[in-house]
């Protein structure tokens, strides 16, 4: 701990010996004893706490994660909850006819003259791409019997 070797606690002995006498020093001797035993006592108490609480903080941190872990559950499920209700309100409406009303007859007529306007202009193109293309010719025709 204090890292001292043997000629240091020799000298140490040595000066105790000199300043506190031959006749108190087993007094001093037991003193500092027990000062060292109440010291490592403490420490051994302090250490046990230290670890006493890192293991509650563990506790609590795992605590943590799986409440986190089941609020993101609860949170995928009332998503997929909000989902399947959705689908099931779509399919209410289909079911009670609301999505397939019929349809007006002016917007019938808007809709058929926009497709046959789709269809001219389409068949125009065809006739441009048609008149585009070469003449067939007699000598392709042989090259294709042959």
């Amino acid at each position: 701990m204090f890292d001292i070797g043997f000629w240091e606690l020799t000298v140490i002995a040595i000066v105790a010996l000199l300043v506190v006498g031959p006749e108190e020093l087993p007094t001093l001797a037991r003193t500092t004893g027990r000062w060292i035993n109440k010291a490592r006592n403490f420490m051994g108490e302090m250490k046990d706490e230290l670890e006493s609480e890192v293991d509650r903080g563990r506790e609590l941190k795992e605590r943590i994660v799986e409440e986190t872990k089941i609020a993101e559950a609860h949170r995928s499920l009332s998503e997929t909850t909000r989902a399947v209700s959705a689908i099931k309100r779509d399919l209410n409406d289909v079911i009670s006819g609301d999505v397939l009303k019929p349809i007006p007859k002016e917007e019938r007529d808007r809709m058929a003259a926009a497709e046959a306007d789709q269809t001219d202009q389409a068949s125009g193109q065809i006739a441009e791409s048609k008149s585009s293309l070469p003449p067939k010719d007699a000598a392709s025709d042989d090259v294709v019997k042959k």
